[in-house]
This record gives C-alpha cells, structure tokens and sequence, in this order.
C-alpha cells in the first residue's frame, strides 16, 4: 500500500510543480561551506528566472564542482523581491538523496515520454526550470522508489501540512512537541541533530526542521528507544544545546485519528524534576440568555479515570538535602481552545487546581461545565512562559526520587491508549 505522505507529495506537485536549481563551481563550493549548507539557505537570482516560482514548493537541488556532482531535495520556503533586477528565495531542508549524478537521475526516469522531457529540462542553460505537472508527480514516484530517499522526502511533504489551530489529536501533538522544545530554551524551528520515523506512522516529528542527512525511516521495530515504547514508537529526535541533549520520542497505541488526546512527558535529568501535561480543549458555549459566551470544558467519567491514574502514580517521595520545589505535583491539564491559534498557548494548572475548581460556584457553567477562562479564573493560572520558566528551572515537578519513575509514568500513559510526546532532558558528559 502506497505511503501516505506519498501520495500526497505526488498530488500536491501535479499542483506546484517541481523547480530544478543549479550551482556549479564556485557558487557550489561557497553555498557548501556556508552556515547550514544545502540544508537552509537564501539565493537571489534575475526576476524573470524565477517567474512562477512561488513558497511552499518541492525542489530538485544539483550541485556540480571538481569534486563531482550532488543532488538534494528541498523546500523553497519564500521569495521576495530584494532589488529592482532580482529576487530572492529561501530554502530550507535540503537534504541529500539518491542518485547524485545528472547522468544516474536520467537512468532512473527511463519512461517515455517523462524520460525526454526530463533531460531537456535538466540540460537547460538557465539556472532554474520548473518542471511539468505530470513529470513532476513522476518523479517523486521514481525518487521514492529508492528507500534511502523516504527520510528527506517525507520530512518536506509533512512539512507542507502544519496545524496552525486546535483541532484534533494532530494539532495537540504539534504543540506537545513546541513546548517540549521551548522548555528545553530553544526555538520551535530549531534543527534536530537526528531524526528516526517510523514508516507508516504518523507525528509530529516529521514535521520538524532537520540538519543535513540527519533522517531515516524504518521499521519502528528497530528504532532506538525505550523498551517500554518499542511497539509504539513512531519517532525519535535529538536536539543539541551545548552541553545538553533533548531527546524527544512520539508513540501511539493506535493510530491517530482514533486518538482523543496527547500527554507531554518532560524529565529534566539536570534538575531531576520531572511533569507530565495533559490537554483539554475547550468549546466557545453561551452561558446566559443574553447570549454571552465563555470558554467551556465539561468533566466526564473519563477524565475522572485519568485523575484516579494520575493519583496512583503522584506518590510524593521526600526532597533530597539539596533540592527545592515551589510545587513538587506531577501532573498538570493545558486547556486550549479548540479552532483557536496554536501559538496562543493556553492555560495551564496542576491537578489539584482543576479539582478546586470543580467546587467553585464562580467556575459553573451550564450542563455542569467548567468555565476554564481568563476572566472567569481572575489570574488563578499560569500562562505558558510563566509554566515553562518554572519547569525548566527545575521549580516546579516531581523531586529526584519520584523522578526515578519516569518509565513507569511512560508505560502507564502508553497503556492508556494515547499518544504520548516523551521529551528527555539530559546533561551530556563534557567532553572537553
């Protein structure tokens, strides 16, 4: 059965075709050297070469010197105009595929009539052509045939397709892994150092920024990772930042779109702290005749089970003689409003909150709801940096003992069926 991400690369070329961008010598030895290399750069060239190039478009890089020839699949991610004679383009995860060669490219699409077309357009002088619709949906088919290219083409066609609003199980993964990696202090569009997907497993992860022939994918039965995940695991990145190391691990008991919720798991192992966040959304209700409105959330037996695990597994150990907790709960609930903006954050509170709440006559709202607002809260809640300040400083979260159960903690919440964000936070041995 033919990849998801696949067919959906092929239908989306048929509507913005592939661009070809060449370099040779000189340019190729610089952008090579540069920064990020072929993995994220800009290039201005004359506004009438690249008439018709629009963002968001698959690209086909070759790169040609003494050395010999290379060839990588990427993203034109904007273009604007940046003289009056030229424009300029970005374009980021450029990763290396196979073939490397114009010549092996050409063996590769030997059908007629894509095979004639395909060189015409290759041996063009121009230092960008537009391939056709068609040839372009062929060639994706043809680049894929060959496994080792899965990884990097995989990456740009989920990368088309980021939730931007909360929705669905997609959307609340997405955010799991932004604030993993905000609670760890860098950008949501930092680079991982490394990338394993699971074939036919959907995440969140496929969908990050990646270093240069840092992706593969594979039989999640050989991915490496906790024992406890090894079924279930659908992808694991590592994020560098000096000295430390984020490693983030995605897994479901069953696949997504049957999934109502997504837990983070965020162990600090240089503070020994340790939380897991639960989300909610949140429904837009009239809470009077006069037709205002509030932000709802209404507690049923299941989120009642939730609580009960939850409890099983909050067992407060003493604090070791150095350590020091402003709160030492485990679990906190992020409530997000459902269609509203991911980069809105939400509003976060540990369980113990929540159940106050549930006693407050000014949290009531019809048909025994909660009303989980700003407003209606009066500043009783912490905002994301504010939550995510405390949790990397090591003020909030389990102490050092109870942390040592992490892989219960994980084991438990996988055993729930649900998707699980695991991000592993851990002090790396200097090696200087």
């Amino acid at each position: 059965m033919e990849n998801i991400w696949l067919n959906n690369l092929k239908q989306f070329v048929e509507k913005k075709p592939i661009v070809v961008l060449k370099f040779e010598g000189n340019e190729w030895d610089r952008l090579l050297e540069s920064r990020r290399s072929v993995n994220e750069f800009t290039v201005a060239r004359p506004h009438d070469i690249l008439k018709g190039v629009r963002p968001l478009t698959p690209c086909l890089i070759m790169g040609k010197n003494d050395d010999g020839e290379d060839l990588y699949f990427g993203l034109i991610s904007s273009r604007s105009a940046v003289t009056t004679l030229e424009s300029r383009i970005k374009i980021k995860r450029g990763i290396k595929i196979h073939p490397q060669s114009k010549a092996n490219l050409l063996l590769l699409v030997r059908e007629k009539p894509y095979s004639k077309n395909l060189k015409e357009r290759l041996y063009k002088k121009s230092s960008v052509t537009t391939l056709s619709p068609k040839l372009s949906s062929h060639l994706i088919e043809k680049l894929a045939s060959i496994k080792a290219n899965h990884g990097a083409m995989r990456s740009i066609a989920e990368s088309l397709s980021v939730p931007k609003y909360f929705k669905d199980p997609k959307s609340l993964q997405s955010d799991a892994l932004r604030t993993a990696l905000r609670a760890f202090g860098i950008a949501s569009n930092s680079q991982a150092q490394s990338l394993e997907l699971a074939e036919g497993c959907e995440t969140a992860l496929a969908r990050i920024d990646i270093m240069e022939d840092s992706v593969i994918e594979h039989d999640a039965r050989h991915m490496v990772g906790y024992n406890l995940m090894q079924s279930d695991l659908t992808g694991h990145a590592v994020f560098m930042r000096d000295n430390e190391r984020l490693d983030i691990f995605t897994a479901n008991r069953r696949p997504l779109e049957r999934v109502f919720g997504v837990d983070l798991i965020y162990l600090n192992v240089s503070r020994q702290n340790i939380v897991m966040l639960q989300y909610k959304m949140l429904d837009n209700v009239q809470i009077s005749s006069d037709g205002d409105t509030d932000w709802i959330y209404r507690p049923d037996a299941k989120l009642e089970e939730e609580i009960r695990r939850m409890r099983k597994f909050a067992i407060a150990h003493p604090s070791g003689p150095h350590e020091y907790r402003l709160n030492p709960d485990v679990f906190y609930l992020k409530f997000v409003k459902r269609d509203g903006s991911i980069t809105n954050g939400g509003i976060l509170m540990p369980i113990n909150h929540y159940e106050m709440l549930l006693t407050d006559p000014v949290c009531r709202g019809p048909k025994k709801g909660l009303r989980i607002s700003y407003e209606s809260l009066s500043g009783r809640y912490l905002r994301e940096m504010a939550f995510l300040d405390l949790l990397r400083s090591g003020y909030i979260g389990a102490h050092a003992e109870t942390t040592d159960h992490l892989k219960t903690l994980i084991d438990a919440v996988l055993k729930n069926d649900r998707a699980v964000v695991a991000a592993i936070q851990q002090q790396m041995a200097d090696t200087t």
